[in-house]
């Protein structure tokens, strides 16, 4: 019952820092709480095609033509060409991006990250919840309930991959519970029947404080009649709960559909974190607070973060040195240089939305869609949708301004 590294979580960052790891020859072992991995699935499913292929691009499994194809049609349910962004009172702007995206089937991919863990050599536990962690002097002690049983095992490393409410950075000392106002509370229904106006290579967010507090509304395409349709809310904005607002939502917009799938969770909305390390012990992905603070995106930001991870410890126990907060940061400082600025970009343009009343949502919709229609429009990034926003509609650039 000695490992070298034990992870904590087989969602796609926990998956890829055991297969890192594996792959170096380490003992690893990998706990999935839940009795299948993947399931249910708490997310819209949707990721960037650059940041995508850049961490998967190279697995033929996956990308059986290469990075310059697309995904296997196993693991993909649409393709994502645009968006479009939907005001309080139903006005919309489309913004075009061929090749902006694609909406997994997140239950089949997330099945194979942790798959491939277990051919690279680690050892993949489910209906195994970790229950405590005890430092001691050559690593930790991690106490597991696996079914009906406790049991301890030992090692050198623990990885925290556990989610948004992860447990492993508060036994560890990294990590508090976040304050309502920095955490989306989530509800998402897999809608069946929706009708030939929902484009299916189109994702599309709705606005407004009557549909979603501080937060969107969304739909995310899934194949013909298909789509995941859910919204966010900041913990510290509404009176109802996420699922009320979205009941009200589907009713509205989607009268003629039927549920096939609901499920709830959190997304953090956090402030850059500034310790993801320490002794013998690391965070990663929803764990890390390593999500778009902005559009609560996190896949491919975690199927990294879990790459660099696995790098990390199998470079430092591979030449037979101790897993030190100091060399472990190397894991840390990797991550900030990639994605630190971005991450403080993106929070303040999440507290600028969450900021705006319906009259300034109208606006700022309208301007896109005059940007989009004059053809100007041509990147769905944040950076450029705020600078047309100033453009067409300089009112709103006092509330901006901690933006430029």
């Amino acid at each position: 019952m000695d490992y070298d590294v034990v992870v904590v979580g087989a969602g796609p960052a926990g998956s890829r820092a055991a297969n890192f790891a594996a792959k170096a020859g380490l003992r690893v072992l990998l706990l999935e709480k839940r009795q299948q991995v993947g399931f249910p699935v708490r997310c819209a499913e949707a990721v960037g095609r650059p940041g995508f292929i850049a961490e998967l691009g190279d697995d033929r499994q996956l990308f059986p033509e290469g990075a310059e194809g697309d995904p296997d049609e196993r693991f993909l349910a649409a393709f994502l060409n645009g968006g479009e962004l939907v005001s309080p009172s139903g006005k919309a702007a489309y913004i075009a991006k061929p090749g902006a995206g694609y909406v997994l089937e997140r239950k089949v991919f997330d099945k194979y990250l942790a798959e491939a863990a277990a051919r690279a050599g680690a050892e993949l536990w489910v209906k195994a919840q970790a229950l405590g962690a005890e430092k001691t002097d050559d690593g930790w002690q991690v106490t597991i309930r696996r079914g009906s049983k406790e049991l301890t095992v030992s090692t050198r490393v623990l990885i925290g991959a556990d989610g948004v409410e992860g447990l492993v950075g508060r036994w560890c000392g990294l990590t508090k519970s976040l304050p309502l106002g920095q955490v989306h509370s989530c509800a998402q229904v897999l809608l069946a029947g929706l009708d030939e106006t929902v484009k299916p290579d189109t994702v599309y967010f709705y606005l407004g404080s009557t549909v979603a507090p501080g937060g969107y509304a969304w739909l995310f395409p899934k194949g013909e009649g298909l789509g995941n349709v859910g919204l966010g809310i900041l913990g510290n904005e509404p009176k109802e709960l996420a699922h009320e607002y979205l009941n009200r939502f589907v009713e509205k917009h989607y009268p003629g559909a039927s549920v096939l799938e609901e499920m709830h969770g959190c997304v953090p909305a956090a402030p850059y974190p500034e310790r993801l390390v320490g002794d013998g012990v690391l965070l990663v992905g929803d764990a890390a607070r390593q999500v778009d603070p902005f559009s609560g995106a996190g896949i491919n930001w975690s199927l990294e973060a879990g790459r660099i991870a696995g790098e990390t410890v199998a470079a430092i126990l591979g030449e037979g040195l101790e897993p030190t907060a100091e060399r472990l940061s190397d894991y840390e400082k990797r991550w900030r240089k990639r994605h630190r600025k971005e991450h403080q970009r993106l929070y303040k343009t999440q507290k600028l939305l969450s900021g705006l009343n319906d009259e300034e949502i109208e606006k700022a919709v309208a301007a896109l869609a005059a940007g989009a229609k004059e053809g100007e429009l041509g990147d769905i990034s944040p950076a450029k949708m705020l600078g047309y926003i100033i453009r067409k509609a300089p009112g709103l650039l006092w509330k901006m301004r901690r933006l430029l």
